[in-house]
């Protein structure tokens, strides 16, 4: 069983309704890869297969949604990313996954390699375009997820 089937059970256990986009089928993965020139980890490739795209208790969790490549709005991971790359929130090797509204952005930073053997998440605050400064927060995609789907279940008790 994948870590993202183990998150799903919780999900279901937890009574709260998930919204998705519906998952994502290989060839769609690639043009997203393709128009954003990075290879996902293969962990978020289990939760765009899975998903697509999620919100959960009060979380939105970006990733490829019915618009393509060429959405214009959140929750698509290529509209986020290219929107942040735009103004300077993130650099070419960062795929933007989360936001926090007014706070920090979180990515999948594709230039460096965590303990996982996949690339780590970061935490970037308004003054990246400034500063560069990247703080990683997880050793992957499927640690951060899962910590954050888990910490959101625990919230809702």
């Amino acid at each position: 069983m994948s870590y993202i089937d183990k998150l799903e059970a919780e999900i279901i256990a937890s009574g709260e309704d998930p919204a998705f986009a519906g998952g994502a089928s290989d060839d769609v993965i690639r043009d997203f890869e393709s128009a954003l020139g990075v290879n996902f980890p293969p962990s978020y490739i289990l939760f765009l297969k899975k998903y697509g795209a999620l919100s959960f208790a009060g979380d939105t969790y970006y990733g490829i949604t019915k618009s393509g490549v060429d959405a214009t709005a959140i929750p698509s991971v290529a509209f986020a990313t290219k929107s942040a790359r735009a103004d300077g929130d993130a650099d070419s090797s960062m795929i933007v996954i989360k936001a926090s509204g007014y706070g920090p952005i979180y990515s999948i930073d594709t230039s460096i390699i965590g303990d996982d053997g996949e690339p780590v998440v970061v935490e970037t605050e308004l003054s990246f375009k400034r500063t560069g400064e990247k703080n990683v927060i997880h050793q992957s995609f499927r640690e951060f997820f899962s910590d954050m789907i888990r910490q959101a279940i625990k919230e809702l008790d």
